[in-house]
């Protein structure tokens, strides 16, 4: 390749480059949520609205780690000042009636979708397994969670 060639090439990759580095917008605004490690807190995370404000939802899969991972997820108030996160506690929620259900280690949290028709999100948690006779079955269990953080089906 000529020089006459590597130059508009040259100039295209620099062009290119200092389109696409990321940036931040007002750092020195930013809102830091931690949670706790050993339990993936952040593996999904999804921007949240409802009546009662702004919310960050923060799927934490692993949430009762060591004993078991049943998962849960985080509610991250946005429009205030705290940077504290509420665990919503769903994992002792759900629950499918007349099954013997296994939620050890079933992983909630790790799916996080909004739901544009309830206005509300699912969540799944993958592992989660029932019990017929003594043999396991691990279909995995999704639920549907309410604008106001009930859960409305699972």
């Amino acid at each position: 390749m000529g020089s006459a060639a590597l130059l508009p090439l040259l100039l295209a990759l620099g062009i290119l480059h200092n389109c696409c580095e990321a940036y931040n917008v007002r750092l020195l605004e930013a809102k830091i949520f931690s949670g706790p490690s050993a339990e993936q807190f952040g593996y999904a995370v999804q921007q949240f609205v409802n009546d009662q404000g702004k919310w960050l939802l923060v799927g934490s899969p692993w949430s009762g780690y060591p004993a078991n991972r049943t998962g849960d997820i985080y509610a991250c108030p946005v429009g205030t000042p705290k940077t504290t996160c509420n665990k919503l506690n769903l994992e002792a929620l759900i629950n499918i009636p007349n099954v013997t259900e296994i939620k050890e280690d079933m992983n909630l949290g790790l799916t996080l979708i909004q739901n544009s028709k309830t206005g509300g999100f699912l969540t799944c948690g993958p592992l989660w397994a029932q019990q017929c006779g003594r043999q396991y079955y691990a279909t995995g269990v999704c639920s549907e969670i309410s604008p106001s953080f009930q859960i409305l089906r699972t």
